[in-house]
Parts: structure tokens; sequence; C-alpha cells
């Protein structure tokens, strides 16, 4: 008798260990399948303040040639037309950008915001290349219509950009450059 009650408690807490195996396999592969999903959407949806329009933000970064990376954030309006739209780079610190991608994407266009890791101009200018790479193989960026937008000490690395990828870009915005683009510019020829 105790060798079959031994023999019948084997055999239950076999298919006890079993059950419970499977039960954490699936449960795994649920919540595996709920994050796969989660970091697949929009990490968050705000409202751009001048316009009331909903504004899909995205954690998204890049890989320069040297296998650097660049952390950004992407802001694109929530009304997904379908068709490729303008595109703006914010160069200066991302906490200053924001703000200011929230608002162009709230007027229809991406706008993408990042911090510089880089310690000089150099490592300024192959990272902002990277995310003009990057932002012009967007499916939703008309990679016609792309502009930098430099604000502070963004703006001489934007310039920079500006003038080595001139066919890359349609235009420069300058905020606050604390030098004269028109002398870079004429120093450049």
């Amino acid at each position: 008798m105790n060798r079959f009650l031994e023999k019948v408690g084997v055999t239950i807490a076999s298919r006890i260990g079993i059950t419970a195996a499977i039960a954490l396999i699936v449960a795994a592969l649920l919540a595996g399948g709920y994050w796969w999903a989660k970091s697949r959407a929009p990490r968050e949806t705000v409202k751009a303040k001048e316009t009331g329009v909903k504004v899909d933000v995205e954690e998204l970064c890049f890989y320069g040639s040297g296998g650097e990376r660049v952390d950004g954030k992407v802001y694109r309006p929530s009304d997904d037309l379908g068709e490729p739209r303008p595109a703006v780079i914010y160069c200066q610190d991302k906490s200053y950008g924001e703000s200011w991608c929230r608002s162009l994407a709230g007027m229809g266009v991406v706008a993408y915001c990042f911090d510089f890791k880089g310690d000089g101009e150099n490592a300024r200018v192959k990272e902002l290349e990277s995310v003009l790479k990057g932002i012009r193989n967007l499916r939703h960026v008309d990679k016609d219509k792309v502009y930098l937008l430099g604000e502070a000490n963004g703006c001489l690395t934007a310039c920079t950009v500006a003038f080595d990828n001139s066919k890359k870009i349609e235009g420069l915005i300058l905020v606050s450059p604390g030098f004269n683009p028109l002398e870079i510019n004429r120093k450049a020829k």
C-alpha cells in the first residue's frame, strides 16, 4: 500500500510540477508579448499647446557609421494620413527641444530632438549626420523636406552639417546663434 501511495504521490507531484511549469511558460510568453507590443506602439500621446492637436511621442535611436548610438524622441501628428511629411531636427539639448518638437508636430511636421553625447564639434557633427540619415529614411518623412533647427550652441553644429549636406537639407533655422552665419558661409567659400 505504501508503494502504491508513493507511486501515486510521485505521479501527482509530477503532474503538478509539469502543470506549474507550463503555466509559467505561458505567463512568460504573454508578458513578453505584451511588452513587445507596448514597445512597438507610441510611448505616449500628448496635445500640442498651440493647436490642441494630438501628438505621438516615441523614443527612437539611430546609429552612426562608427557604431555610436544617438538617443532621442520623435514627435509626429497622431492623425497618420499615410503621406510623408516635412521633418525638423532640433539641434540642442533634448530637454529644450521637447516643447519645440511638440509644437511643430501639432502643425503637421515630424520633429526629432536628441542630446549630443560627443565631446567637441566633430563628434557632434557625426551624431547629427547620423540623425539626418536616419530621419530621411523614416517612411512618414518627406526626405526632400528636412530642416535643421539649431538653438544656441546647436547652431554651429547645424550650420556645419547643413553646409556639408546641402543636397539633403531643405532649410536651416537658427535661434540665438551667438555668431554671424553669413561670416561662416563667406569663410567656407
